[in-house]
């Protein structure tokens, strides 16, 4: 409950100042301010100028999806979604399905998401994870969407990888306590 007080005290942290709603595909421009990307990209009519500060830009910045602020909003709005559920005592849950998009190009629909990089990514984009030896052990899955949801809080990692870890251990743990149990049976007897 403590770590759920302290993502909705960031609230105002995560609002676009432009649209005045949870970030939407957030986008961090060179000043370092973040906007929703279809709330800058309207902004940005005749020239281009950060929203916020009024820095202006002499060309139009590449904008690039903020992965971590997205991972944060998401936390936030399922967190919040929560939160409003218990207040006004409603058990249902509506999870909205949206077609997941690629997080470099922003437009194309994702084929895959790279476990390891904590990103999803279309065909073209996805190329160099399946033509690069670097990328040989990044991990690839079906498209996810909800990734911040799937992050340990405790570890701050997949929680795949520490389910593995916490079965084998229990695992372990369980032949020890059966070894004990045995042994012990057979000395009283």
């Amino acid at each position: 409950l403590n770590d759920g007080f302290s993502i909705m005290s960031l609230e105002d942290e995560l609002i676009c100042s432009i649209c005045l709603s949870p970030f939407d595909c957030p986008v961090t421009i060179p000043c370092g301010h973040n906007f929703c990307r279809d709330c800058l990209l309207e902004s940005w009519k005749d020239s281009y100028s950060c929203p916020q500060c009024r820095t202006l830009f002499a060309t139009k910045p590449e904008l690039k999806k903020n992965t971590v602020l997205t991972a944060v909003v998401e936390t936030f709005k399922v967190r919040s979604d929560k939160s409003e559920a218990i207040l006004s005592g409603e058990a249902s849950e509506a999870v909205r399905k949206d077609v997941i998009r690629c997080d470099t190009c922003m437009e194309a629909e994702a084929s895959k998401t790279c476990l390891t990089c904590m990103a999803s990514y279309c065909e073209e984009h996805l190329r160099p994870h399946r033509e690069n030896p670097i990328f040989l052990l990044h991990q690839l899955s079906e498209p996810v969407g909800d990734l911040s949801e799937r992050i340990c809080p405790d570890h701050h990692k997949l929680m795949e990888f520490f389910l593995t870890f916490i079965h084998l251990n229990l695992a372990q743990k369980a032949a020890e306590i059966t070894t004990n149990i045995t042994s012990q049976f057979y000395k009283d007897i």
